[in-house]
């Protein structure tokens, strides 16, 4: 997971559906007391540090430096770690026999002898901390040196994310020829594309049969104006039964919302949605007992612009120019045991910045107005945002309001030497 994501690619959309009224500690920034039945033991709940691959590939190249840090890992308290196992360049950090081994990025090079996710696994066992293996489900190439499996097979060609740059028609852009993109996306609705990546999947489910969980990261459009290739075109014109004249009619020429737009939403939803059903089917198949987990930003209302319905199917949102009436159909909470709730906001708490959705304090006490109950939740907060102070309001609070607690990402709280501000947080609910 990068540590910035996007928001809307039609900036006059960004305001919008959040109209629930916030819940609040009403505190500001202060600690209140802890509510009856709030505390426990220190395993009541997930506790979870997500391991980038890019940003730590040569800090994990020996056992030894593994071993050191999940030792510190257990010390402040986590029993969870999330690790990136198939990041954006679509090369593998587990025993693959579908991707290549992930050996090189950019200027640095790794080469190990041994199973990267096999030692984490075993010394996981040993400390008695779980495992998720999380991967970038659509991500298959750095774009900034042309590396990753979309540029070393062909078969790729013409099913990577096309943009459809200025809302004109004539200037459509491969991802693959973009360097400002945090990786090369395949195209989601393309059936081939969706097989590959359940076949990865399903290698690393059955292979890995000690893993807690498995979670999916960039599993999404990757952004408002991508999606605009011929096959994409016909694929929306296959499932909706509406003719597309020009790619106008779906953005306008000035950026506005075109007659096909909120049926061009429904659609790119659904295609994620699906895939997701897909992929929980098949890894339940697998392994009944493992969880499925998928992280996205906990701005539901800027969701729809990346094809991201995590909410509940039972939550409608008022048709209209984005929503069509059937939209609350691509909903996919149901499809997950946890969904990590990226409440990656600067401000931790809503007296920082009253009036906005964009809080720590909001998401976390808001998102069941999406979900409805339909999974677990954990609050998902990012080391690289806040000081000491605001990182222990930042814990407390996910730890308070959520079924845990996911901490992006190991290298940000070395940097920021966060990890007695994370263990206080922690502390602070569980004492």
């Amino acid at each position: 997971m990068k540590k910035y994501f996007l928001l809307l690619a039609l900036s006059f959309f960004a305001v919008a559906c959040n109209t629930e009224e916030n819940n609040t500690d009403n505190n500001d920034g202060k600690e209140i007391p802890l509510e009856p039945g709030n505390s426990g033991n220190k395993t009541n709940k997930p506790k979870a540090i997500w391991i980038d691959a890019h940003a730590n590939f040569s800090r994990f190249a020996t056992k030894s430096a593994i071993t050191s840090y999940m030792e510190k890992i257990k010390d402040t308290g986590f029993n969870e770690i999330y690790l990136d196992v198939k990041p954006g360049i679509g090369y593998a950090l587990y025993d693959s026999d579908i991707l290549p081994k992930l050996e090189k990025w950019g200027t640095e090079t790794v080469t190990r002898d041994w199973d990267y996710l096999s030692f984490w696994l075993e010394e996981a066992e040993r400390l008695d901390i779980d495992v998720i293996a999380s991967i970038s489900a659509m991500g298959f190439g750095y774009t900034k040196d042309k590396q990753g499996i979309i540029y070393d097979d062909s078969r790729w060609d013409g099913k990577t994310q096309v943009e459809m740059k200025n809302s004109d028609p004539n200037n459509l852009v491969d991802i693959r020829n973009q360097t400002d993109v945090d990786a090369a996306m395949l195209n989601p609705c393309l059936p081939e594309v969706q097989t590959y990546v359940i076949s990865i999947i399903e290698e690393i489910v059955t292979k890995y049969p000690k893993l807690k969980g498995f979670s999916l990261d960039y599993c999404r459009w990757y952004g408002g104006n991508y999606g605009f290739s011929d096959a994409t075109i016909q694929a929306f014109q296959t499932y909706s039964g509406e003719t597309v004249t020009t790619r106008n009619d779906i953005i306008t020429s000035t950026g506005g919302i075109g007659r096909l737009y909120n049926k061009w939403i429904e659609f790119r939803s659904m295609t994620i949605t699906n895939l997701i059903t897909n992929i929980s089917s098949k890894i339940k198949a697998i392994n009944p007992g493992i969880e499925f987990h998928l992280w996205a930003s906990a701005d539901w209302g800027s969701r729809y612009s990346v094809g991201q319905n995590w909410a509940s199917k039972s939550y409608s949102p008022a048709a209209s120019s984005i929503y069509t009436a059937d939209y609350s159909k691509t909903g996919f909470a149901d499809q997950l045991d946890v969904f990590v709730l990226g409440a990656y906001a600067d401000a931790v708490w809503i007296s920082e910045n009253p009036g906005s959705v964009w809080s720590v304090e909001n998401f976390v006490n808001t998102y069941d107005n999406y979900t409805k109950g339909d999974c677990k939740v954990y609050g998902s907060i990012p080391a690289y945002s806040y000081d000491n102070k605001a990182t222990s309001d930042a814990v407390y609070l996910c730890m308070k309001h959520t079924d845990g607690l996911m901490v992006f990402e190991i290298s940000h709280v070395i940097n920021k030497n966060s990890w007695s501000a994370i263990k206080e947080g922690i502390n602070r609910v569980e004492k």
